[in-house]
């Protein structure tokens, strides 16, 4: 990220630019190549026990993790969304937020790394004020996923993109309809 001067003092950088940044880092680590994800029946925090593929660095496996993690959550929102179309507008950021962390990482996993087994469909619940709280606490285990994850990488830059991602998602949950 560039220096800021005292002119730029009062400047943000965008969440797209610190992503920008973050994915820049991940490719200087060589990881360039999804991700082990929470199973709903998971404690939160812990990712699936998933056996990644021989010879892959620690932070490749944490890619993996976080991959499937936000894979599995986005196909509960679709779900969702498909199953009650009224709330559609509701969940597109989150589908929009959780395709734009998927586009990120998806490179930073080489293919030998990545796990072909598809996210696990997901049971949207009968009545839609289930369906919001289930999905709710599967966003919920998300962010505690991708925190724990943030802990566990090697490289800084990486870990600070985990911890962005899992700060966007908290962010959402914080203004939960």
């Amino acid at each position: 990220m560039p220096d800021l001067t005292p002119a730029d003092a009062g400047h943000q950088p965008s969440r797209r630019t610190f992503l920008a940044v973050g994915a820049a880092g991940i490719a200087t680590l060589g990881l360039t190549g999804g991700l082990a994800g929470c199973a709903d029946d998971a404690e939160p925090g812990k990712t699936a026990a998933k056996t990644p593929a021989r010879g892959v660095t620690p932070d490749v496996a944490v890619a993996t993790a976080a991959l499937e993690a936000i894979r599995a959550t986005e196909t509960a929102v679709q779900a969702t969304q498909a199953r009650y179309p009224g709330i559609r507008s509701q969940l597109m950021d989150l589908r929009q937020m959780h395709r734009a962390h998927e586009a990120t990482l998806v490179n930073a996993v080489p293919d030998r790394a990545r796990t072909s087994a598809s996210p696990a469909p997901y049971a949207v619940p009968r009545k839609r004020e289930a369906a919001l709280r289930a999905l709710k606490v599967k966003e919920q285990r998300l962010h505690t996923a991708l925190d724990g994850l943030a802990l566990r990488a090697q490289s800084g830059d990486f870990a600070r993109l985990l911890a962005s991602m899992g700060a966007a998602v908290d962010q959402r949950l914080a203004g939960w309809v």
